[in-house]
């Protein structure tokens, strides 16, 4: 009977997965963990996003110019709560980095026969990483490993992946390309089935083509960069961001980010194909050593809007 109930609350926590764009248990591995990150619709296989290439490009860690410290807080819709804290020690040519990105959800109602709750329970899924990255001249590879854990009330399971990731920057730095295979790796039984986990392969480019200075009596330099991304997920998963969408077809996502000065950051992404979340924005201010971000994403379905927060220290 427990077992039954049990497995009851776990698919409908799945159909609730599905209405609030976070897929099957582990894939909130495929969201962005950072208000950086989402901000640029995820658009980052070779753009500088600081300790949160961890989870996108781990070769990319060697090529920032200093050390950095990143934290994350993000409302999810549906009341799920993801978190993502990191650090990324840069050494000449060299970067280790270390992370963790957890996503937790509420309030779960308990119940073995109908009528009032028995209580109440949660859902949380946590992954522990570690990076490394080398540099040789303009060309960049790293990798990741991670412990991965889910815990639906009462059963918990164990797993790990791999990030897998290179790049190079031409033209004094102004283009970068990068190549990256993500959560290669497997879980353990929960209960009766395991969880999968969501690899994929992402193929981006990062340019910037547009510089130029304000006019007036304040002129203000101005950046404009362009970021793109192709992705496609290597397994096939009952769910995902994507709705309604062969699980061999890959997608391509754009976004703009607009520097300002060196003091203020204005970004924005959209994601092509049946997606419920297309577009992006973020903002981001400047205050060395400090940079305060902003992400705002709203489903196109009516779920809501995803708000998310960071703030990185660089040392």
């Amino acid at each position: 009977m427990k077992r039954i109930l049990i497995l009851s609350l776990m698919a409908l926590f799945s159909l609730k997965s599905y209405a609030q764009d976070t897929g099957s248990g582990m894939d909130f591995l495929n969201i962005g963990p950072s208000s950086r990150l989402l901000s640029l619709s995820e658009a980052t296989t070779a753009a500088l996003t600081g300790p949160s290439s961890i989870y996108t490009n781990p070769s990319l860690l060697a090529f920032e110019p200093i050390s950095s410290i990143d934290l994350n807080y993000t409302l999810w819709i549906s009341n799920v709560n993801n978190q993502f804290a990191a650090v990324n020690f840069r050494r000449e040519r060299s970067a280790i980095a270390f992370g963790v990105y957890s996503s937790r959800a509420d309030d779960f109602e308990a119940r073995d026969i109908p009528g009032p709750p028995a209580g109440n329970f949660s859902i949380s899924y946590l992954s522990l990483s570690a990076a490394l990255a080398h540099r040789i001249g303009p060309v960049s590879v790293g990798g990741t490993i991670q412990y991965l854990r889910e815990e639906v009330y009462p059963y918990m399971a164990n797993g790990f992946a791999f990030n897998l990731g290179a790049s190079a920057e031409f033209f004094e730095g102004r283009v970068r390309s990068g190549l990256s295979v993500n959560n290669i790796g497997e879980m353990e039984s929960l209960d009766i089935l395991s969880t999968p986990v969501p690899s994929s392969i992402n193929i981006g480019l990062s340019a910037k083509f547009i510089e130029f200075t304000t006019p007036g009596l304040n002129d203000l330099p101005v950046l404009i960069t362009l970021h793109t991304d192709w992705s496609k997920p290597l397994k096939k998963s009952p769910r995902s961001d994507f709705t309604e969408r062969d699980a061999d077809e890959g997608f391509l996502s754009f976004a703009l980010s607009a520097d300002i000065a060196e003091l203020f950051s204005i970004q924005g992404g959209y994601r092509f194909g049946p997606t419920e979340r297309p577009v992006s924005f973020g903002l981001g201010m400047i205050i060395e050593p400090v940079r305060v971000n902003y992400a705002l994403v709203p489903f196109s379905t009516g779920f809501g809007t995803v708000h998310s927060f960071g703030i990185e220290y660089y040392f």
